[in-house]
Order: structure tokens, then sequence, then C-alpha cells
């Protein structure tokens, strides 16, 4: 089977001043994103909402297709 990259999901899990958990998701991303790229994504996210980060989930979203 060939598998073609059709898009990327992350989920940024962050805590609020009341320490509650608010979910932000961000689709259509890079094909790989790196850990340093989802950690400095979620330092940005931090200083914008004053907000802590909590985790980050990434999901790929692939088609796969009979070989010929």
């Amino acid at each position: 089977m060939n598998t073609i990259w059709n898009k990327t999901n992350l989920v940024l899990i962050m805590i609020d001043e009341n320490d509650k958990k608010i979910r932000y998701t961000y689709n259509n991303l890079i094909e790989k994103p790196s850990d340093d790229q989802i950690t400095k994504f979620a330092a940005v996210i931090e200083k914008l909402t004053g907000m802590s980060f909590f985790t980050a989930y990434v999901t790929t979203t692939d088609n796969k297709t009979q070989a010929a």
C-alpha cells in the first residue's frame, strides 16, 4: 500500500489561572512537526494567553491506496 499524507492536527491543553484545562486545536499543520517545534509553539501560546502549557496531542491523517 502507498501512504499519502493528508493533514496533521495539533491539540494543546493549557491550564488557566483557576486550574481549568482549556483545549486549543490547530488544523492543517506541516506533515511531521518536531517536539521542539511543538514546544516552541506552546511557549508562544503561553505568552499570548497567560496560561500554562499542560500537554499536546498530534494526529496525522493519511490516505492509503493499493499499490498497482
